[in-house]
């Protein structure tokens, strides 16, 4: 009882009064100082754009797979799905290609083969031909030379025959008639001479020929019939020797492609996503083992990098908030103030943010922007369970510029607050 009426002596004395106004005073505008200071987001949460995954190929999932919360504070190569059927059939159809080209390489090269025998044989063929030729045409030589000598040896018999009958006419003892014979004898061998030695330069200037590779006898064509056929093989084997080398060029090639193509199998036989760093990984769309269609989502991955506060101001601080406006940020149950930076302002009757995020964005309502802070690069931490803290409350301010003074005010009365008292509540609104 004395303690309570100690109490109440002490509550009406006049300077206790005094200290208690002051005090509320001291706490009213401590807690409208922000109000009158910064232009206070009615809502306000962490957000950031993600990154799907989805499978390139049909097959199983790997037991590489991340798990949802996983960081990947480093880029690594992850084999994520193992094809259970990879297509083949370019690989075959190559394959194919390579064997057909090869075959019929073979098959060119034995003909080819072939054709060297056959040029061989008609060589030989020819050789003896020729050869045969030249020795025939040496016996006609000698054969129209010999005639040669004989009728030269009539000729001169003729003539001593006719001198004879001259002189025989002369004396009277023998015909002019007989005398006439005599001579036209005499003119005949003259004449087979002369065809004997006609003959003879015909035969010398064909074996001249002959020699030079020249046949200029009847039913042959400058040249025999083997030398046409060899002629006509060395065409053939032209286009042979073309033939094998473009399959062998060809199977080569083949070869090559056929090399890129089971690599390239090897590689979609199982898919490996390079994950990119400074990624959470938000959410996971399949186990691992399970199977997988092409197209089908697997993995979406947050950018912790880029995260950004997804704020909700009045209509009417449309026109003092400015992209790269700076902007105070405080994420709900820290006492760390960060400043932040305004990317982009958007209307109440904008259309709604069609971009694949981690935390649902709803349109502007009426009477209400979206106001997007990009937080500053020194609170860029993630934590293993804490999803870069993607979808957790915060506080953000926009500073008035001609109320700087209240700023201080205000920032000094909090660091004082929180030392005492630990951090100080703040009301603020999440978007669902």
């Amino acid at each position: 009882m004395a303690d309570s009426v100690g109490l109440n002596a002490l509550i009406r004395r006049r300077g206790m009064r005094i200290v208690l106004g002051f005090a509320l005073l001291g706490a009213s505008a401590w807690a409208f100082a922000p109000y009158l200071a910064y232009r206070v987001a009615t809502s306000a949460f962490v957000n950031a754009e993600l990154v799907r995954v989805t499978a390139p190929i049909a097959g199983r999932l790997t037991g590489e797979l991340p798990h949802k919360g996983d960081v990947i504070s480093r880029t690594t190569s992850t084999a994520l799905i193992k094809s259970l059927s990879p297509d083949r059939r370019q690989l075959l159809d190559l394959a194919r290609q390579q064997d057909t080209a090869e075959k019929k390489g073979a098959l060119a090269g034995r003909q080819l083969q072939e054709v060297n025998e056959i040029d061989s044989e008609l060589s030989r063929r020819i050789t003896a031909f020729h050869e045969a030729s030249i020795g025939r045409l040496g016996y006609e030589i000698e054969e129209a030379d010999a005639e040669r000598k004989g009728c030269l040896a009539e000729v001169g018999q003729r003539r001593d025959v006719g001198a004879r009958m001259e002189e025989l006419v002369r004396r009277g003892t023998a015909s002019k008639i007989r005398a006439s014979e005599v001579l036209a004898l005499q003119e005949a061998a003259i004449t087979k001479c002369e065809m004997a030695q006609a003959r003879l330069r015909r035969l010398q200037a064909e074996l001249t020929l002959l020699r030079g590779g020249v046949y200029v006898r009847d039913a042959v064509n400058d040249v025999p019939y083997s030398q046409q056929q060899r002629d006509r093989m060395i065409l053939r084997r032209q286009e042979l020797e073309s033939e094998v080398l473009q399959e062998r060029s060809r199977a080569i090639q083949l070869t090559a492609q056929m090399e890129d193509e089971s690599n390239r199998v090897e590689r979609l036989a199982q898919y490996e996503l390079a994950m990119p760093i400074n990624h959470v990984v938000w959410s996971a769309w399949a186990s691992a083992g399970s199977a997988v269609t092409e197209g089908q989502t697997v993995l979406d991955l947050a950018n912790c990098a880029q995260r950004f506060i997804a704020v909700e101001l009045p209509e009417r601080e449309f026109e003092q908030i400015k992209a790269g406006d700076p902007a105070s940020v405080r994420l709900v149950g820290s006492s760390d103030w960060k400043q932040g930076q305004v990317r982009q302002v958007r209307g109440s009757a904008a259309r709604a943010d069609d971009r694949l995020l981690a935390a649902d964005v709803p349109g502007p309502t009426q009477g209400k922007i979206s106001v997007e802070v990009r937080i500053a690069e020194d609170d860029r931490r993630s934590e293993q369970n804490s999803f870069c803290n993607i979808g957790r409350l915060a506080e953000v301010r926009f500073q008035r510029t001609h109320l700087v003074f209240l700023d201080r005010i205000s920032q000094h009365v909090a660091a004082l607050w929180t030392r005492l008292t630990g951090p100080a509540p703040v009301a603020v609104v999440a978007v669902p």
